[in-house]
C-alpha cells in the first residue's frame, strides 16, 4: 500500500518537542501532563465560558482523564488540609463553572420577565451543567399494561428461551385439543328418541 500523495515517510509532518540528544531520536509534542500556569489559565477561562472540561482540556493542549487527576490531586490535598497548585485549581475550575452557570440563572430569571426569550436551551444547559440542582425529580409512572403487569420486562436470553418453550407448549397442546374436537364426529342421536319426537 502506497502512502498518501505528498507524504514523505523520511520527514513525517510535525516538528519534533525539542532538540534530539546525540544517537537519540526527538520526542514528538502530545498532550500537556504538567499543570503549568497557562494551561491552568486557558483551562479556566474556557470553562467560564461554558465549556465542558472536556473541550476545555482540548483547547489548552491537554487531556480530560488529565484534568481530572488534576482535580483529584486538588481534592486530596485539600482534604488534608494541604495547599498547592493543585488546590488552587480547583478553587479556580469550581469557580469558573458557577460563574458560568450563574450567568444561565440570570438568563433565566430574565426569561421570565421577558416573553421573548426563550429559555428551553437554558434549563437544559443548567440541567446538564447541574443535574442535582437543576432537574426535579420524576414521579414513579403509573403501571401500564392495564392491570397486568409491566409492558416490557427486561430479561436474559435463557429466560426469553423457556418463557418461549412454555408458551409454544401450551399453544400445541391447545390446538391439539381443538383439532381432535374437530376431527370427532358429532354424538349421534338415539333412534328412540327420533321417535318420540316425530310423535308416531
Amino acid at each position: 500500500m502506497s502512502p498518501p500523495r505528498g507524504y514523505d515517510p523520511k520527514n513525517p509532518p510535525g516538528k519534533p518537542a525539542g532538540k534530539a540528544r546525540p544517537g537519540r531520536k526527538g520526542k514528538w509534542a502530545g498532550p500537556a501532563s504538567t499543570l503549568t500556569y497557562a494551561i491552568q489559565t486557558e483551562l479556566v477561562a474556557s470553562l467560564r465560558k461554558g465549556a465542558t472540561k472536556r473541550i476545555a482540556a482540548g483547547l489548552a493542549g491537554t487531556t480530560e482523564g488529565r484534568l481530572q487527576n488534576w482535580l483529584r490531586r486538588g481534592r486530596e490535598a485539600i482534604e488534608s488540609r494541604k495547599r498547592s497548585r493543585y488546590t488552587e485549581f480547583v478553587q479556580e475550575v469550581e469557580r469558573a463553572e458557577a460563574e458560568y452557570q450563574m450567568t444561565l440563572v440570570e438568563a433565566s430569571t430574565d426569561a421570565i420577565t421577558d416573553k421573548e426569550i426563550n429559555d428551553k436551551v437554558i434549563r437544559w444547559r443548567l440541567a446538564v451543567a447541574a443535574p442535582k440542582d437543576f432537574t426535579v425529580p420524576r414521579e414513579a409512572a403509573a403501571p401500564a399494561g392495564n392491570g397486568h403487569g409491566p409492558l416490557f420486562e427486561f430479561i436474559t436470553p435463557d429466560e426469553a428461551r423457556s418463557k418461549l418453550d412454555e408458551k409454544m407448549t401450551r399453544f400445541l397442546e391447545e390446538h391439539d385439543q381443538e383439532a381432535k374436537a374437530l376431527a370427532e364426529p358429532p354424538p349421534e342421536a338415539d333412534e328412540g328418541d327420533e321417535d318420540e319426537g316425530d310423535g308416531r
